[in-house]
């Protein structure tokens, strides 16, 4: 029997974890048939889940490996600017990838669901490319194909986006941009009227799968039932390795997001983030995630702990 395709999640990830991160870790132990690699500074030997790896390296050391490997000038003032360079991840982490199927990128404030359960064989057979929303790359989890075309594809337009690499500001590069670079590149491709090139073009473009999974609540998109904005699902349960919400009854997905619940630099409406100013978040340890955990305005608990 052939193995499914085979995934490497890429975590360069510098300062300190955020409170959350054992329990993030544990979701990553539960999707066991997925590798997470991370670049960082802070201390990791006591994450000992075969599926999690780490190289140990400053932020400056980073930045030199990245200046390396796309032969641009890197310096990272900050782990955030990191964002920028997902583009040339393909490339910037050509040898750690080698041997896999798929490789991608994430973020840490989230848990995972059950990731296999929604990027099935069959899908991952079909697209070269896969986000988690439909109009961006998704900063917070995108897929790609190990190919040339791929790793390589940033490089067609390298000297367009060092003014962005070198700039200190977050410029967004591994979303709207990113994206817009695939679209770009599929359309030219699809010019040629003559049958033979016709089909030889189509054969070269890569294949998008770009899904709304409904991952990152109190967005101006419209949820599953319509609403938008702070009117969208606030009260969310992770048990037996999937996450629900009290709302969209009988529906699973792959991850929860917490971006608007920490912060409102997103929140489109205006509404306060619950957990901003707060000292403390997390009330819930891995050992809870065997009954199960809620997240809500309130914080993480073990699950019956605390209503939402």
């Amino acid at each position: 029997m052939k193995s499914p395709p085979t995934i490497l999640i890429l975590y360069p990830y510098f300062g300190s974890f955020p409170e959350w991160f054992d329990l993030f870790h544990e979701t990553l132990l539960r999707n066991a048939d997925v590798d997470f690699l991370f670049f960082t500074d802070i201390e990791f030997d006591r994450y000992t889940a075969t599926n999690v790896q780490h190289r140990s390296m400053t932020l400056s050391e980073y930045a030199q490996l990245c200046s390396q490997k796309i032969g641009i000038n890197v310096v990272l003032e900050n782990s955030y600017k990191i964002c920028d360079l997902r583009p040339f991840f393909g490339r910037i982490h050509a040898d750690e990838i080698t041997g896999y199927d798929f490789y991608g990128y994430g973020d840490v404030d989230l848990i995972w669901g059950d990731l296999r359960s929604f990027y099935t064989p069959n899908l991952l057979k079909k697209f070269d490319v896969f986000s988690t929303h439909s109009d961006v790359l998704s900063g917070h989890f995108s897929l790609f194909r190990n190919t040339i075309a791929n790793r390589n594809l940033m490089f067609n337009v390298v000297e367009d986006f060092e003014e962005k690499i070198h700039s200190i500001k977050h410029c967004g590069t591994d979303e709207k941009l990113f994206l817009d670079l695939y679209i770009w590149t599929n359309s030219s491709l699809a010019g040629s009227k003559i049958p033979i090139w016709k089909w030889f073009r189509k054969k070269q473009q890569f294949r998008l799968f770009l899904q709304e999974q409904y991952t990152t609540p109190f967005i101006p998109k419209p949820w599953l039932d319509g609403s938008i904005n702070s009117n969208q699902p606030e009260c969310w349960v992770y048990k037996n390795g999937q996450i629900t919400n009290q709302r969209d009854v009988g529906r699973q997905f792959m991850y929860l997001h917490f971006m608007n619940f920490k912060s409102a630099a997103h929140r489109a409406d205006g509404t306060p983030a619950p957990w901003q100013g707060r000292d403390r978040i997390c009330f819930a340890s891995p050992s809870d995630m065997e009954k199960g955990i809620s997240i809500g305005p309130n914080g993480i608990y073990p699950l019956g702990e605390e209503e939402c």
